[in-house]
């Protein structure tokens, strides 16, 4: 019998569909970026499946089997694109040690862990390289880099930020790193472009504003929607 866990992840669906995008505004829209957001789709809800058995003391068979479906439609998803575009290989064979250190933690029942947390950014971060790649080679860096680090700087702030309107927030270790972390970007982006300071200083004001406050779970996660929907609009004008 086939089980499914519902997915509880909300912050997902923007590393989902930013990183992607912003490689869209650099190299321009395919088809086949409909297959990669189909694949990243499934292979988050495969994952979510897996992680999902094996973090279970009574191991239901059932996730599996629905992890399977989607792993059907993770290959009719993925293997156009490296037939079409063969260096896309190399960063999706780099994805598969990274998703074995996030079973990790899931087994371990530790998928809170900050550095579980960084291991998925970064792994979202790549599909957003492998965006780029659909109309660009490996090789032209200027294209690709720019899409990961805007895509990488972003979500790990929000790592920052969750941990200490959640989990961390009582600790003054994370409430400076979230600080500071995030007044860094802002001023990183107005030496280098001043529509970078503008995509992250509404990050800022909600790190230093929020902090402390009496905030829903869910109302974090809609205060964050609205913040990755921003970043994704300014940092697409700068990209594109």
């Amino acid at each position: 019998m086939f089980k499914f866990k519902k997915p509880n992840q909300h912050g997902v669906w923007s590393m989902i569909i930013l990183p992607i995008a912003f490689g869209i505004a650099v190299s321009g829209f395919t088809f086949l970026h409909i297959f990669l957001y189909l694949g990243v789709l499934a292979a988050y809800f495969m994952s979510d499946q897996v992680f999902f058995y094996l973090k279970k003391r009574k191991k239901e068979i059932g996730y599996i089997y629905t992890a399977s479906l989607f792993g059907i439609i993770v290959l009719i998803s993925f293997i156009p694109i490296v037939l079409y575009k063969f260096e896309t290989f190399w960063i999706f064979l780099l994805m598969i040690p990274l998703s074995l250190i996030n079973a990790f933690f899931a087994k371990k029942k530790n998928e809170r862990a900050f550095t579980n947390d960084l291991i998925a950014v970064i792994i979202f971060c790549l599909f957003g390289v492998i965006s780029v790649l659909l109309n660009t080679a490996l090789s032209n860096i200027n294209a690709w880099l720019p899409v990961f680090i805007l895509s990488f700087m972003y979500f790990f702030g929000t790592i920052l930020y969750v941990k200490t309107m959640i989990r961390e927030k009582k600790s003054i270790k994370y409430k400076w790193s979230s600080w500071i972390y995030h007044l860094c970007i802002v001023v990183i982006g107005l030496l280098v472009n001043p529509l970078i300071m503008i995509m992250y200083l509404p990050s800022l004001i909600r790190a230093i504003v929020l902090y402390g406050k009496k905030i829903k779970i869910m109302h974090v996660g809609l205060i964050e929607i609205a913040n990755s929907i921003f970043v994704l609009i300014i940092g697409s004008i700068y990209l594109h």
